[in-house]
């Protein structure tokens, strides 16, 4: 009874759990991706898990791996691999199984793949970045965005620099690159007023500021 109360009065708290276990994954679970926007946060947790779990499994997607067919143009079954291929296939397999309980099955129905595991991570990744002409545009958003960054009236500076962090990895992942003193200047430029004096005595001390 005091469980089902707990669940009752808490769902809020029950939903963000479920949430943090579905962005962070567990021991034994992938992160998922839930929708195609998280891909650049989701695939550095997955590698990191992937990796941590067993790194012989990432080299999946290092390197393509030929699906094994039989006459009929079915895939083999292990038992039809020659011994000396069955570590390659395990590994395709187990790899496989990763990106199954990790994309939703919507979004992985939207991929064009040829089976392997490398032709999956190949298609998270151009469908992340789009069709030339989208990813032209989108480098131009954020240029401008970054442009005319500033702060925010009524949100904190803890929320100014995770806006502006994920503006600027936003901004390297699709090649976007600027001198560090540039990202130094565009973020000390949005700095409230109150840190006005600090900011100068930085600025005065090239060691500090470089």
């Amino acid at each position: 009874m005091e469980n089902f109360s707990a669940f009752v009065s808490q769902p809020s708290a029950l939903f963000q759990n479920s949430n943090l276990e579905n962005e962070m994954g567990t021991s034994n679970k992938p992160p998922k991706l839930l929708v195609m926007e998280d891909y650049p946060s989701w695939a550095d947790k997955f590698e990191t898990f992937v990796q941590a779990l067993n790194y012989e499994t990432w080299t999946a997607i290092e390197e393509e791996y030929i699906i094994l067919k039989n006459e009929n143009g079915s895939n083999y079954r292990l038992s039809q691999i020659a011994e000396g291929d069955r570590n390659q296939f395990l590994i395709e397999k187990k790899m496989l199984n990763l990106f199954q309980q990790a994309i939703k099955a919507e979004n992985f129905q939207l991929l064009q793949h040829n089976g392997s595991c490398y032709s999956i991570w190949q298609a998270l990744l151009n469908k992340d970045r789009g069709n030339p002409d989208m990813r032209k545009s989108k480098m131009a958003l954020l240029k401008k965005e970054f442009d005319i960054f500033t702060q925010v009236k009524g949100k904190t500076f803890a929320q100014l620099v995770e806006r502006y962090c994920h503006l600027v990895n936003e901004m390297k992942r699709l090649g976007i690159d600027k001198p560090d003193y540039e990202y130094i200047d565009k973020l000390a430029d949005a700095l409230p007023e109150e840190w006005g004096t600090f900011i100068m005595i930085q600025q005065s001390n090239p060691v500090a500021y470089a």
